[in-house]
């Protein structure tokens, strides 16, 4: 099995991520394990990522790849703490999970692309400065979120409380696109 505690990344003038051996990284969301689209490189993913399958299409593509060299990998903390910052900056924290803050911490530690449809990991991805590529969709465009209460009209740039509802009247907030 391919080792990647140690992979050695470089960046050309578009962006991609390549090893030094010249191999592309590519970290894959569960989206990727439900067509069959071709994917060279370095195949890297979350532990979280197998449990989201559901399909019998999805879960054979993902053990097609895991025989062919694909590794599950967890983030380190300290990438975990940059994607979570990030996404509370853009304001997408609130609805990506777990799957998806690991997977861009992932990427980010291995300066790898991120292969997702999901416009909240690409957004967070993209401000960070990780390489994208969509699979079906088209790419998200960078956003930045503000959450707007629907009750008194408020508007925040973060969520205010740990409930995620607002501390003046106690509505739901909802994101809007700053």
């Amino acid at each position: 099995m391919l080792s990647t505690d140690n992979i050695e990344t470089t960046s050309d003038s578009s962006g991609s991520s390549e090893p030094e051996s010249g191999r592309t990284v590519l970290v894959l969301d569960t989206s990727a394990f439900f067509l069959s689209i071709p994917l060279e490189g370095i195949l890297l993913t979350v532990p979280r990522v197998e449990s989201e399958l559901k399909d019998l299409r999805g879960k054979a593509r993902f053990s097609v790849l895991l025989d062919e060299g694909m590794e599950i990998r967890p983030p380190l903390q300290k990438s975990l703490k940059a994607a979570r910052e990030a996404a509370g900056k853009c304001g997408d924290i609130r609805v990506l999970s777990e799957t998806d803050t690991d997977l861009i911490a992932l990427a980010l530690e291995v300066k790898g692309t991120l292969v997702s449809d999901d416009f909240a990991v690409q957004n967070t991805a993209l401000l960070l400065g990780i390489p994208v590529r969509s699979i079906i969709q088209r790419e998200a465009g960078p956003r930045v979120w503000q959450l707007r209460c629907t009750g008194c009209g408020k508007y925040f740039d973060q969520v205010p409380t740990k409930a995620g509802d607002c501390p003046i009247c106690g509505s739901a907030l909802k994101r809007k696109n700053k």
